[in-house]
């Protein structure tokens, strides 16, 4: 004796199987972008961290408080940040706009 309808199991599974992927690509999924000239318009910090604000419209995390003590307000960079799901997008890498030299190494 079955104990459901087949329609009911393959419903189910179809279901599940969408969650799963809803949940993968929302949460597991690591997003970058890369801003070339982008303007900081303004400097925050409090009790949960540092922030900057891009271009008046993106509020990114900045995670080494030397990184954001570093950044000017008016000043352009181009700056990588990353975020996956709803975590706030934090920057990754930050070098002067029209700087051949990287901040980050040599020759």
């Amino acid at each position: 004796m079955m104990k459901g309808h087949p329609f009911d199991w393959v419903a189910t599974s179809i279901v599940i199987v969408a969650v799963g992927i809803w949940l993968f690509t929302s949460f597991g999924k690591i997003e970058y972008e890369h801003l070339t000239e982008a303007t900081v318009t303004d400097k925050t910090h409090n009790d949960e961290g540092y922030y900057v604000t891009l271009n008046d419209d993106q509020l990114v995390h900045v995670e080494d408080t030397n990184m954001w003590m570093l950044l000017e307000q008016g000043q352009t960079y181009d700056i990588t940040y990353e975020w996956y799901g709803t975590v706030t997008p934090y920057v990754t890498e930050v070098n002067q706009a029209h700087d051949e030299d990287q901040v980050s190494g040599g020759h």
